[in-house]
C-alpha cells in the first residue's frame, strides 16, 4: 500500500513538472510570436557609391600659343596725351625783332663826350678839327664792363685804327649797334646775345681820342644808315 502511495506521488510529481515544462514552452512560444507582431523589418538601405567626375582633358599647347592668348588678352591701353616739346627755332637775322618803343639799354654808365651829330660839325680836340660824328662817344674807365643794349646776333668783330676792337650786333628790322674801344671780348662772330649781357670791356683809348679820353664808340645804323643813338636810348 505504501508503495502504491509513493509510485502514485511519484507519478502525479512527473505530471505536474511535465505540464509546468509544457506551459513554459507555450509561453516562450507565443512571447515571441508577439514580439515579431506589427513590426515592419528594417531593411538597409543601400547607399548609392558616389560617381566619379572625368577630370576634364587638358591639351598641350606650345609656347607659342600661349604667348598668343595672352597677347590677346591683354588690354590695350589707352593713348595718354604727350606733351611734345618743339624745339625753339634758332635764332637768326630774319626772325630778330627791335621794338623802338622800348629802346635801347645804355651800354655803360657815363657821361657823352660828344654828341651824335650829321648835320653840323663839331670840334675833335685830338685831331684839332670839325668833323661830323656819326656816333656817341661816351666816358668810360679803362676794364669797365660793357653789355648789349638789346638782344641781337654778332655779325662781326674788326679792328680799326679810329675805333679800336669793334663788335657789330643786329638787333632786327634792319637795325645794327656798333661798340668801339673794346677790350676782352666775351662773345663771337654769329653768337646770340641777349640784352644786358656783357660782350666785353672799355680798351685804353686809340690816337684818335688820346685827348678825350678812354670811351665807349657806340654808333646804330638803320638800313646801313647812322641814326642819332639817343633817340633810341632808354
Amino acid at each position: 500500500m505504501f508503495y502504491k502511495e509513493k509510485g502514485f506521488y511519484i507519478s502525479l510529481l512527473c505530471g505536474i513538472v511535465a505540464l509546468v515544462a509544457f506551459g513554459a514552452i507555450c509561453v516562450n512560444l507565443m512571447g515571441s510570436e508577439n514580439d515579431g507582431e506589427g513590426d515592419t523589418p528594417i531593411v538597409a538601405e543601400e547607399t548609392p557609391q558616389p560617381t566619379m567626375t572625368p577630370e576634364p582633358k587638358t591639351e598641350e599647347t606650345s609656347s607659342k600659343e600661349v604667348k598668343s592668348e595672352v597677347k590677346k588678352e591683354k588690354k590695350t591701353p589707352k593713348p595718354t596725351k604727350k606733351t611734345v616739346k618743339t624745339a625753339a627755332k634758332p635764332v637768326t637775322k630774319n626772325n630778330l625783332h627791335f621794338d623802338q618803343e622800348t629802346g635801347l639799354l645804355w651800354p655803360v654808365e657815363g657821361e657823352v663826350l660828344m654828341e651824335y651829330s650829321a648835320d653840323k660839325v663839331i670840334y675833335f680836340e685830338t685831331l684839332a678839327q670839325y668833323r661830323t660824328n656819326p656816333a656817341l662817344i661816351i666816358s668810360a674807365e679803362v676794364g669797365q664792363e660793357v653789355k648789349a643794349s638789346s638782344d641781337g646776333i654778332v655779325t662781326d668783330i674788326t679792328t680799326s685804327e679810329e675805333t679800336g676792337r669793334t663788335l657789330t650786333m643786329s638787333i632786327g628790322d634792319n637795325f645794327t649797334v656798333s661798340y668801339g674801344q673794346l677790350k676782352e671780348i666775351t662773345v663771337q662772330k654769329g653768337d646770340h646775345v641777349s640784352e644786358g649781357q656783357v660782350i666785353g670791356k672799355v680798351a685804353d683809348p686809340t690816337k684818335y681820342y688820346s685827348m678825350e679820353g678812354s670811351n665807349l664808340y657806340y654808333q646804330v645804323k638803320e638800313k646801313q644808315e647812322p641814326v642819332n643813338p639817343m633817340v633810341l636810348l632808354r
